[in-house]
Order: structure tokens, then sequence, then C-alpha cells
């Protein structure tokens, strides 16, 4: 009877004065000796199993961190892609030289949710007016980028080039090449690109505004009080319920210490504070009544602020709620 090799010697070890292991003993140390060997087997096929394993994963992890790398690769050309395009908006976009000397005493509040953005602001001179615009168009980041490209370029042509100066026709020659170049038929499962937009023409002289706005209000902050043109209720781009309506003009007539804000829906829906909720145009408007003693560049920075502290004073974790949408605040004082 042959017992495991180990087994065998830790016996004669300990049985010397006995020649022969006692024959009682015999199924016992047989029994024993089995499960040496079995246990040996299962360790050995346990040592091949785990170096096929160990074998397994060293391939697996070079194939992640080779598909990591690549997803880096191109991660890094789409960034610097974008950040390109960021240059050629921001290059369309008109210069803060331009605008001060078409409306001295304004600001531009504009911060985008990504990179590039959705809304996008305009300012133009015609027939001794000054155009100023604050678009939203659908969407942020890429495809709202797009957008702005295409309303940037159809205001220029609709004032630069055709002459139109009233900010209803303005609105809906924008309306008409939106539709155009989007190719959109109405159709059911068609998507409803477009942008909101309030459009303001300033004759100082004459202390008038003239308004139009697609779903975009007008606010006057006059004597501590807060006076609102609503805008249309439709967007620019293809309406189910448009019905041939157009855009309304709204001629309003200024005082002296007036100040005018037009803006996108981006800091008002903006999510944060201490219960987490959104800013809403309540609270805006009374941001704006409390900033008429401050210039308008000090204005800019006091809207700045009041928007970053009520996101970053959220009950999200970590306390910061992310900007949920672009930005476009501006406001002009006659």
């Amino acid at each position: 009877m042959g017992y495991n090799k180990l087994l065998d010697r830790q016996i004669r070890r300990n049985l010397r004065d006995d020649p022969e292991i006692p024959e009682k003993f015999q199924k016992i140390f047989q029994a024993i000796s089995d499960s040496y060997d079995h246990n040996a087997s299962d360790r050995d096929m346990l040592e091949r199993s785990l170096d096929v394993s160990s074998q397994e994963l060293n391939t697996a992890n070079k194939k992640v961190r080779s598909a990591l790398a690549e997803l880096e690769e191109k991660n890094k050309d789409i960034t610097d892609s974008i950040n390109y395009a960021q240059k050629i908006q921001a290059a369309i976009l008109p210069s803060d030289e331009y605008m001060k000397s078409l409306l001295p005493e304004h600001f531009v509040l504009f911060k985008p949710k990504d990179i590039v953005s959705g809304d996008f602001y305009w300012f133009a001179e015609k027939d001794g007016r000054a155009l100023a615009v604050a678009a939203d168009c659908t969407g942020h980041g890429v495809p709202g980028a797009f957008m702005s490209m295409i309303g940037s370029s159809l205001l220029n042509e609709s004032v630069i080039e055709k002459g139109i100066t009233d900010p209803g026709k303005i609105l809906q020659a924008i309306k008409d090449g939106v539709i155009k170049a989007l190719r959109q038929t109405g159709g059911r499962l068609q998507q409803k690109d477009g942008m909101d937009m309030a459009l303001c023409s300033f004759d100082a002289a004459n202390k008038n505004v003239q308004y139009a706005g697609a779903y975009n209000p007008l606010i006057i902050v006059r004597n501590g009080e807060v006076l609102e043109t609503r805008a249309d209720r439709m967007p620019i781009g293809i309406y189910e319920d448009d019905g041939g309506k157009t855009f309304t003009t709204h001629d309003i007539q200024l005082q002296d210490g007036d100040s005018v804000y037009i803006y996108s829906d981006g800091f008002v829906d903006q999510f944060g504070g201490p219960k987490g909720k959104k800013f809403m145009s309540k609270r805006f408007k009374q941001a704006l009544i409390d900033a008429q003693s401050l210039t308008m560049e000090e204005q800019e920075k006091m809207l700045d602020k009041l928007v970053e502290d009520w996101r970053t004073h959220s009950e999200q974790p970590g306390g910061v709620s992310e900007q949920m949408d672009d930005i476009l605040v501006i406001g002009v004082r006659v």
C-alpha cells in the first residue's frame, strides 16, 4: 500500500521502532494519504487556473489601456476642434469697442454652459438706430453653436443687406430664413429647431426703443419699478400653431434713467440656492431693481456673482449645482 510521500515520511519518522505500520491504522493513513493527493491535485489545478486567469487579465488590461489611450486621443482631437470653433464663434460676436460706440452705457453678461454656446448676442447700427439682440438657440454646446451661426448670418442679411429696420419684420425675416435653411416643413416627426430672441432698436436722440420678441421679453426698470413687455408666444422657426401670425413691434417712449434689459432663460432657470430650486423671474426682477444705483459695468459683475452664488450654495452633493444652460443678459441705460 503506497502513501503520499510527505505522509509516508512523517509516519516513518514517528514509528521508528516499528518497521511495519499496524494494520488497524493502515486504512486511516490511506484515507489521509488520498486526501493529501486530492488536495495537491486541486492545488495544482488552481495554480494553473490562476496562471491562465492572470495571463487573460494582463491581456484584458492591455486592451483596456490601449482603448483608453485611443479614447483620450480622440477626446483631445474633439476638444481641440471645439476650442477652435469657440474662437470662430467669438470672432463673429461684436467687439466691446463696437458695442460701446453704439450704446455707451451697457453691459453683456455672457456665460456659455459649454465651450461653445447656443446663446448669442448681436449689435448693429442702421439708419441712426442702434440694434441689440439677445438670442437663445435650440440646445447648447455644438448644436446650439451651429444654430447661432445661422441666426447671426440671417440678422446680417436682414438688417445690413436688406435694410429691414422694424423689429417685428426683422424677426419674421429671420424666421423665414431659418425655416428655409433647415428645410422645415412642419412634419410631425421633424425636429423643431429654431431660436428664441429679443430685439431692441434704440433711438437715443429721441429716447425711444422699438422691441419685438420671440418668447424672450423686454424689461424696463423705471423709478424702482419693473415694466415688462411680453414677447410673442412663438419661436423663430417652424411652429405648429402659426396660423399666419407675425411678430409684434412695440414702440416704447423711454425716460431719463431708464434701464432696459433683454435676456435668455438661462439665468432665471438656473438651479441652486438653499433648496435647490430655480432662480425664477421674480427674484431676477428684484435683483435688477436692487442694482439701479450701480453702473452698468458693476451690474454685470453683480449679476455674475449672484448667479454663481446661487449655483454654488445648493443642496446638491458637494454644494454645487451644474450650470443648466447658457446664460445671456444685456442691459442698456439711456
